[in-house]
């Protein structure tokens, strides 16, 4: 009964945070961003982190919904005081169990 109840709210729980936009899902947004800060957030995995004047994004590699394996290059393009124009999927989700930021998924100089 309790591991029934555990897997329910957990599975609810994630399909709120997927519906929001957690991971890559939900919308494309294309912005004019100017980095004040690069750096990498560590902790069990580490992830690409990037402040910019519009707010914070990651940068990772991504299988399911948009296939991106160069979070590397994309990353390494990137420095301080610049502006880019760049492509952005996803939505900031931070709540108990999750901390997301909207993913950039293209960078165009």
């Amino acid at each position: 009964m309790v591991t029934t109840f555990v897997v329910v709210m957990v599975g609810s729980l994630t399909l709120i945070n997927y519906s929001l936009g957690v991971r890559g899902f939900g919308p494309v947004d294309i912005k004019e961003v100017t980095i004040q800060r690069l750096y990498v957030d560590g902790g069990k995995s580490s992830h690409y982190m990037v402040g910019t004047d519009q707010g914070v994004y990651e940068i990772d590699n991504l299988l399911i919904p948009v296939q991106l394996f160069n979070c590397d290059e994309l990353y390494s393009q990137l420095e301080v005081g610049k502006t880019y124009t760049v492509k952005i999927k996803g939505n900031k989700v931070t709540n108990w169990f999750v901390q997301q930021y909207p993913y950039i998924i293209e960078i165009q100089k």
